[in-house]
């Protein structure tokens, strides 16, 4: 209904009364003739109110011969009408134009730049520190909102700012606001001298272990388990000295064992395995250059193609769209998009993979994704792939393995037992 009384605003619309013996059968052979009436109401003296399209009223003439009524016009709107009344007042027209221009730039900008905290008040960075990181990045009070991006501008603010770990920024209409959450401090930040362990955070096998505080539990060679205690903060006292021929007092007290916070480097040898499985019988989609495009305008409860087809012509093809928002002005948001869909024809191929190939393309991508689960800081010392399947299976199955030398300490509280 909203759109069909902007289409009437723009070709211009009539308000009339029709009074006489018959409005009824003068609005029963309008409706034959086709002429859209709408808002059709009736007064107390038996006449009717209704709107029409201002380009259908001479067909009317007739019409009121026939029923014996008379047609008179109230009102006249619309923007035939209206730009009519504007003849002869080309400076308001210009100055009204100029205003609702300058509303409309200046809505492009960003004004306000605010800072708020996701969770409770900021503790580790302030907030003119966060509008300094804001102005360095080009997003401050004047800046174009169309020239910023927000995402980019969010992992910016991240690295400039290592005590936060996360920013959200968001545009209400000329305001932005940046939400902050702070990182929670470490544990070794909050407590650095609290006795503490060093344990596996993986299984392994030991290549090399550094003890800089604290008790080695293991050595080069051995086979640890996730969990395992590789340097311990519990230091228990060496057994006390004894002379040559001199009998053991089972009375001597033993020293007390110390608590320390063990600190080391152990590293490993770590091994990650997967298993990846592909069809023999590859499908390509392979562009032929062909390409349409479609424009909607779309409002709530409604989509209408401005250009192009509904539906593309081609059989096998690919879809992008592209949606165009109008700006926003302060809180308020036009309900109104742009969709532009292009659609791009592809030829659609099947390739059959000999056994060789398919091993190879599996085996690639089970260690490409093996190794975006590696930690940083690891190394690789070695890789395989083993094929599960045989020769003549439709569906090939892979195993792989990837050898690491990495860091596997992991720093824990003391318990009780050590």
């Amino acid at each position: 209904m909203a759109w069909r009384n902007w289409l009437a605003y723009l070709e211009g619309y009539l308000i009339l009364t029709i009074s006489g013996d018959d409005p009824e059968g003068f609005l029963n052979l309008a409706l034959a003739q086709g002429i859209s009436l709408w808002d059709i109401t009736r007064h107390r003296n038996g006449s009717i109110q209704a709107k029409m399209p201002a380009g259908k009223y001479r067909a009317l003439r007739s019409l009121a011969r026939q029923s014996r009524c008379r047609v008179r016009i109230v009102d006249k709107r619309g923007w035939p009408f209206f730009s009519r009344r504007l003849r002869g007042r080309q400076v308001l027209l210009l100055g009204s134009l100029f205003f609702l221009l300058a509303i409309y730039l200046l809505s492009t900008f960003i004004w306000v730049v605010d800072v708020r905290p996701e969770n409770g008040p900021l503790r580790r960075v302030t907030p003119a520190q966060v509008l300094a990181a804001a102005r360095a990045e080009g997003l401050k009070p004047g800046a174009r909102k169309s020239a910023l991006d927000i995402r980019v501008l969010e992992h910016a603010l991240e690295r400039r700012l290592p005590q936060v770990a996360w920013v959200g920024i968001r545009f209400q209409g000329t305001r932005a606001e940046i939400t902050v959450v702070e990182k929670a401090a470490p544990p070794g930040e909050e407590a650095s001298d609290r006795p503490a362990s060093i344990i596996a955070a993986k299984d392994g096998v030991i290549k090399d272990i550094l003890v800089i505080n604290g008790e080695g539990r293991v050595k080069a060679g051995d086979t640890v388990r996730q969990g395992e205690i590789l340097i311990s903060g519990l230091i228990l006292p060496p057994p006390p000295e004894k002379k040559p021929g001199e009998a053991a007092s089972p009375e001597q007290p033993l020293s007390p064992p110390r608590l320390v916070r063990a600190r080391g480097i152990v590293r490993a040898r770590v091994w990650y395995e997967g298993e990846k499985e592909i069809n023999r019988r590859q499908v390509q989609e392979v562009p032929t250059g062909r390409q349409q495009t479609t424009i909607m305008v779309q409002v709530p409860g409604h989509r209408y193609i401005l250009k192009g087809p509904e539906r593309p012509s081609y059989t096998n093809y690919r879809k992008e769209n592209k949606v165009v928002a109008l700006p926003s002005w302060r809180n308020f948001t036009l309900p109104v998009e742009l969709i532009i869909t292009s659609y791009y024809e592809v030829q659609v191929r099947y390739r059959q993979l000999s056994y060789e190939e398919a091993i190879s393309t599996a085996g690639q991508q089970i260690l490409a994704e093996l190794k975006e689960k590696l930690p940083p800081g690891a190394s690789i010392t070695g890789q395989k792939v083993v094929p599960l399947t045989k020769p003549e299976d439709e569906i090939v199955r892979v195993q792989a393995w990837v050898e690491t030398e990495e860091d596997i300490g992991q720093v824990v509280p003391l318990s009780g037992n050590g």
